[in-house]
Order: C-alpha cells, then sequence, then structure tokens
C-alpha cells in the first residue's frame, strides 16, 4: 500500500490502496514527492464561525377594506 500525502492534508501521510492512489492521482490531490520535505505545518487558525442571519423586519399589513353591496 502506497503512502501518500494529499493536497487538502498535505501533513498528514494517508496509506492507500492502488485504486484509491490512482484515483487521487487522476483528480490532481496528491502532493508532489518533492514537495514532501517542504510541508509546512499545519498553522491554520480555525474558521471563524459565521454570525447566524438576522431576520428582517417585516411590516404589518394594513386591514383591507372590504366593500359589501
Amino acid at each position: 500500500m502506497p503512502t501518500v500525502r494529499t493536497t487538502f492534508r498535505p501533513d498528514l501521510p494517508l496509506e492507500v490502496d492502488d485504486a484509491e492512489y490512482l484515483d487521487l492521482q487522476r483528480q490532481g490531490l496528491l502532493v508532489d514527492e518533492d514537495a514532501d520535505q517542504n510541508v509546512p505545518p499545519a498553522t491554520a487558525a480555525p474558521a471563524t464561525p459565521e454570525a447566524a442571519p438576522q431576520p428582517t423586519a417585516v411590516t404589518p399589513k394594513k386591514p383591507g377594506t372590504i366593500k359589501e353591496s
């Protein structure tokens, strides 16, 4: 089983079978072997949570007048 590094987690070596290796390679998700020596540590800050959407103000409808004949 080959050990690979992916573009989305280059700091984490993964063991994959031959079919997975070919699939990752076909999709362009493997890190080049030359880049393995220069893999930076995972230092990205955690994503900040998005603020919850605020409800929009709804203006009350005016009561309609019904004309009776």
